[in-house]
């Protein structure tokens, strides 16, 4: 990849309250430095924990690691939210129930929408389902215009693993979701890290679509408003 990919950047958030507005500007001059050479954003516990904002960590592919906040929890068709966050470049990733479900302004390209006809397994609790589980839904993806291609996915169970968030040890058991594209014969796996001890998601590894790259969640602060990311 040539452009790297929220280079601990600055994040944009619309913001009409006074004080929030100056914390972001405190948020875009600690990303500053990270400009030269494009290290991974490395933030605090205090720091994140102070923030009155959800949180996450994501990396596109093998590129650097950005700090992004929640902009947007907009209501969907579905009973959780689509959470939009955006960086400073004004690229965007909608999440719900922890999928990611769309980008906007991706240089390598987007995935332009995800219809479901029945309840995505990451919003039912892929700890409370009994594994192989199967699911299905339609993509569509740019470059290329693709429309309605089928991606069917079945569910396993890994094994338990210990991972470091931030530098936490969380204890988490590891989900694998193989994908199918039957009209294209292109299969790809995502991975799921899911807590012990909540059922919470606190890591993803998700492939957009075919042709497109790979994107890493590490979920920081979550999203308090209602239904988990």
């Amino acid at each position: 990849m040539n452009k790297p990919f929220f280079p601990a950047l600055a994040v944009f958030i619309a913001l009409a309250t006074t004080g929030c507005t100056q914390r972001m500007q405190d948020l875009s001059d600690s990303f500053k430095f990270a400009y030269q050479g494009f290290p991974d954003a490395k933030k605090s516990w205090d720091e994140i924990n102070a923030l009155p904002y959800a949180s996450l960590y994501a990396q596109l592919d093998n590129g650097p690691r950005g700090f992004m906040v929640l902009a947007f929890a907009e209501p969907s068709q579905h009973p959780s939210p689509n959470l939009k966050w955006l960086s400073g470049d004004h690229e965007m990733i909608v999440t719900r129930n922890s999928r990611i479900v769309k980008t906007v302004n991706f240089a390598e390209g987007n995935l332009t929408a995800t219809q479901v006809n029945s309840p995505d397994p990451l919003s039912v609790g892929l700890n409370t389902l009994t594994m192989p589980h199967t699911w299905s839904r339609t993509l569509d993806w740019q470059p290329g215009n693709h429309s309605g291609y089928r991606a069917d996915s079945t569910f396993k169970r890994g094994k338990p693993q210990t991972i470091s968030v931030n530098g936490t040890k969380i204890d988490t058991v590891q989900y694998h979701e193989r994908v199918t594209l039957p009209t294209l014969n292109v299969e790809f796996t995502n991975h799921y890290w899911v807590s012990e001890d909540t059922g919470r998601m606190v890591k993803s590894y998700q492939h957009l679509a075919p042709g497109l790259p790979a994107v890493t969640l590490t979920h920081l602060k979550p999203y308090q408003g209602g239904a988990d990311e």
